[in-house]
C-alpha cells in the first residue's frame, strides 16, 4: 500500500465516526471507528498531526455542519462562526494523540495502545469543562439508537459509553495486529481458538458486546413505562411546539408571542385535555414589561393560570437593575441607552402556579451554562473588549449567567413536583444535569430553541443527547422546543411521544415521578476521574523514569 493510501486509511476514521453519529442509523460503527487511525498512527511517522486534524475535521463537517445554519435567513454572524469552529475545534483532538503518541514513543505498542480508552475518555471530559466547553461529539452519544446496548449508562454515564467504545476498537486493533504475526497455517478457525493470544483477546471483546445487551435488556423491561405509572406519581404533561420563526422572533411583539403559545394551550384544553403542567419553550416570554420582567409582576399570567387550575413552566428574559452603588457585571447594559438604568438580563425558566405568586421569591432559574458566543463570549471577563466586535446581532449575546442551580417546585391539584429545569445546551453536560437530579428532581425539563437549524441534524442530535440524559439518571425528560425537536423521553431512553418538526402544536403525555437514583447519580463521573489519574500517572511515570535515566 503506497502512502496516498495509507492516508486515505487513515481518514476513514473520520467518516466512520460521523456515519455512527445520530440521527446516523449506523451506531455500530464505532466499535471499528478508531481502528483505521490507529492502525495507521503505528505504520506511519511523519505528517500525524496533520492527518489527525483532517481525520476530525471529517468527523465535525460530517456531524456538526448544521451549525452555520444554512438557511436563506441566516445571519452572517452565525454563518462565519459555525465555519469558524469547523476548522478551530478539531485542533482540539489533536490533545489526545499527542499524549497517546508521547507514551507510545517511550514504552511498547502492546502496553501503550491500552492507555488509549483512559486518553480518550480524559479528553472529553476535559472538553466539557471552561466556558468554551463544547461536549456535543462524545463518543458515547453514538449509542442513543442502541438503546438495549446502552443502558449501563446508569452506571458511569456517557464517559462509560465512550470507554467501553474505544476499548473495542483497542481489542480490535490487537487482534489485527496478531493475525498479521500468525501463518497462514495458524490463521486457521480451528487452530486461532485455541491460541492463548487470541482467547485472550476475543472473550473480552465478546463480553464488552454481549454483556451491556443483557444487562440493557432487563434494564429496559423494569423502567417500561406501563410498569412504571402502577404506584407512582404521574404528572400529565402538556407540551407547546409554537414554531415562531427564529429570525423574526426577536422583531416580533412579545406579546404577540405569547398569545401563540396560550392559543395552542387552548386549544388542547378544548380537546378535553387536564394536564398538571404546561411546558413552553425557551425565550417563549420576552420582555413584555418592566413591571413583569424585572418587578415580577406576572398577574397577566397568572389569572389566566388560575383559570385552568393548571402550572406553567416557560422560558423567559429575566431583568435585574442595578441599584445606586451597587456594581454592575461585566455583562451588564443601560437600559434605553439610559446609563443611569444599568441592568442584567438572564435566559430563565420560570414557574407559575395556580395560586397567588410571591413576587419577592419568584420561582426563576437563570441559565448558567450560556452559548458561547450566541448567549455570551467565552472568558469575558477577560476579554470584554471584544464585546461590541462580536456580539451577534439576533436576539440577546450578552446574557449574564446564573448563579444557583435550583429546583422549581410544580403545586397544584393536590399534586407536589420538583422539576429540573434545564435550558438548552445545559442538557450536554453530563454532570450539571445530574447535579440537579442529586437534588431530588422527579423529572427533568428541557426547554429549547432549535429553530435556527431548520431541517438539519442539529435539533435531532440535541434531542438524542436527551435520551443520555434520561438513561442516565432514570428520569423522564419532557421537551419543548420551539420548532420541535418536543416530546416525552421515558426513564429507559425510550421516546413517548414526539411532535414533527416545524408544526405549531400542543400535545400531552404522562411523565412518571421517580426518587430512585442510578449508581451514576450518585457517584457522578467517577470513570472520567479514573481516567484521568490513569493518563496523569502514565505521564508522570514515564517522566519519572527518563528523569533517572
Amino acid at each position: 500500500m503506497d502512502k496516498k493510501n495509507n492516508i486515505l486509511l487513515a481518514l476513514v476514521t473520520g467518516l466512520l465516526l460521523a456515519l455512527s453519529f445520530p440521527p446516523m442509523p449506523f451506531g455500530n460503527l464505532a466499535f471499528v471507528a478508531f481502528v483505521p487511525l490507529l492502525f495507521w498512527l503505528e505504520q506511519q511517522h511523519k505528517r500525524q498531526l496533520l492527518v489527525i486534524y483532517l481525520v476530525f475535521f471529517i468527523y465535525h463537517a460530517g456531524t456538526n455542519w448544521w451549525i452555520s445554519s444554512w438557511q436563506a435567513e441566516t445571519d452572517p454572524y452565525l454563518f462565519i462562526s459555525g465555519l469558524a469552529v469547523a476548522l478551530v475545534h478539531p485542533f482540539l483532538f489533536l490533545f489526545p494523540f499527542l499524549v497517546y503518541r508521547t507514551i507510545r514513543r517511550r514504552i511498547d505498542f502492546n502496553q501503550a495502545i491500552w492507555y488509549f480508552p483512559f486518553i480518550w475518555i480524559s479528553f472529553e471530559w476535559l472538553h466539557s469543562i471552561s466556558d468554551l466547553a463544547y461536549p456535543w461529539l462524545n463518543i458515547g452519544y453514538t449509542q442513543t439508537l442502541n438503546l438495549n446496548w446502552v443502558q449501563f449508562a446508569d452506571i458511569a454515564g456517557v464517559y462509560g459509553v465512550g470507554f467501553v467504545i474505544t476499548l473495542i476498537n483497542v481489542i480490535l486493533l490487537k487482534i489485527i495486529f496478531l493475525l498479521r504475526e500468525l501463518t497462514p497455517e495458524t490463521k486457521k478457525l480451528n487452530i486461532l481458538i485455541k491460541n492463548r493470544n487470541f482467547q485472550k483477546l476475543i472473550l473480552p471483546l465478546i463480553a464488552l458486546i454481549i454483556v451491556p445487551y443483557l444487562y440493557g435488556s432487563m434494564r429496559v423491561a423494569q423502567f417500561e413505562h406501563q410498569k412504571l405509572i402502577s404506584g407512582n406519581q404521574i404528572i400529565k404533561v402538556g407540551i407547546i411546539q409554537p414554531t415562531i420563526n427564529p429570525w423574526q422572533k426577536w422583531e416580533m411583539s412579545a406579546s404577540q408571542q405569547v398569545y401563540r403559545h396560550m392559543h395552542l394551550q387552548d386549544s388542547l384544553i378544548s380537546t378535553g385535555a387536564k394536564p398538571d403542567l404546561f411546558l413552553w419553550s425557551e425565550t417563549a416570554v420576552l420582555k413584555l414589561s418592566l413591571r413583569m420582567n424585572a418587578d415580577h409582576d406576572f398577574s397577566p399570567l397568572q389569572g389566566w393560570i388560575n383559570g385552568y387550575k393548571t402550572s406553567l413552566l416557560t422560558g423567559y428574559a429575566d431583568m435585574y437593575f442595578y441599584k445606586p452603588g451597587e456594581k454592575p457585571s461585566i455583562a451588564a447594559k443601560a437600559y434605553m441607552n439610559d446609563t443611569t438604568m444599568v441592568y442584567d438580563s438572564y435566559n430563565s425558566a420560570l414557574l407559575l402556579n395556580p395560586s397567588p405568586t410571591d413576587r419577592l421569591n419568584p420561582q426563576i432559574y437563570h441559565k448558567m451554562k450560556l452559548t458561547p458566543f450566541g448567549e455570551r463570549i467565552p472568558f469575558m471577563d477577560v476579554f470584554s473588549f471584544l464585546r461590541k466586535w462580536i456580539e451577534w446581532g439576533v436576539g440577546i449575546s450578552s446574557w449574564d449567567k446564573g448563579k444557583e442551580q435550583k429546583l422549581l417546585t410544580m403545586e397544584n391539584n393536590g399534586k407536589t413536583a420538583k422539576i429540573a429545569p434545564i435550558i438548552c445546551i445545559e442538557s450536554i453536560f453530563p454532570g450539571f444535569v445530574r447535579d440537579f437530579v442529586n437534588l431530588n428532581a422527579d423529572f427533568i425539563t428541557i426547554i429549547t430553541n432549535d429553530a435556527w437549524y431548520d431541517y438539519t441534524f442539529g435539533p435531532e442530535q440535541h434531542f438524542q443527547i436527551a435520551v443520555m440524559r434520561a438513561i442516565e439518571n432514570r428520569r423522564y425528560v419532557a421537551r419543548s422546543a420551539n420548532s420541535g425537536v418536543s416530546g416525552i423521553i421515558g426513564a429507559n431512553g425510550k421516546t413517548l411521544i414526539r411532535a414533527d418538526q416545524y408544526k405549531a402544536i400542543g400535545f400531552c403525555g404522562d411523565i412518571v415521578c421517580l426518587k430512585e437514583k442510578s449508581i451514576y447519580t450518585q457517584f457522578g463521573d467517577w470513570l472520567a476521574y479514573l481516567c484521568l489519574t490513569v493518563t496523569a500517572f502514565a505521564l508522570i511515570n514515564l517522566w519519572m523514569k527518563q528523569r533517572i535515566k
